[in-house]
């Protein structure tokens, strides 16, 4: 019988992990065309280099694993 519980987690993971692949793509594809990263945030959009939005990324990255919240 399958686990529903340890395949939800899983799929979450594996979501988690497909949006990381994208976001690094995207931003690589940026640098490379020196091409702006547009976000919608706090009820605005923003236009983004790419290194201030992988800036971005990385700190909430590093607050979420502070607050434990990724694994």
């Amino acid at each position: 019988m399958i686990r529903p519980e340890k395949d939800l987690t899983s799929i979450t993971k594996m979501a988690q992990a497909a949006f990381s692949d994208v976001q690094q793509s995207v931003i690589m594809q940026a640098k490379q065309t020196h091409t702006p990263i547009i976000v919608f945030t706090d009820n605005r959009i923003q236009s983004l280099p790419a290194d201030q939005f992988e800036r971005i990324e990385l700190e909430k990255l590093s607050e979420q694993t502070e607050l434990g919240e990724r694994e």
